[in-house]
């Protein structure tokens, strides 16, 4: 028998943001989310900051 604990809601989640501070998900709760894994620290993805910035100004005002 396995002991693992059944997947929950991504609000019952909590992450890291680029400074290294806990971020709790819960708070992002009947809001849309895009959640992108950017590696930040291998120093590679730098140039998808740009991409996703754009993507936010074309949907922040439908609460992206």
């Amino acid at each position: 028998m396995s002991s693992s604990k059944p997947a929950g809601s991504i609000h019952d989640f909590t992450v890291k943001d680029a400074r290294g501070n806990d971020v709790d998900l819960s708070i992002y709760k009947r809001k849309v989310l895009l959640i992108v894994n950017v590696a930040s620290q291998c120093g590679l993805t730098n140039s998808n900051y740009k991409e996703l910035t754009q993507l936010y100004e074309k949907y922040k005002d439908k609460e992206l």
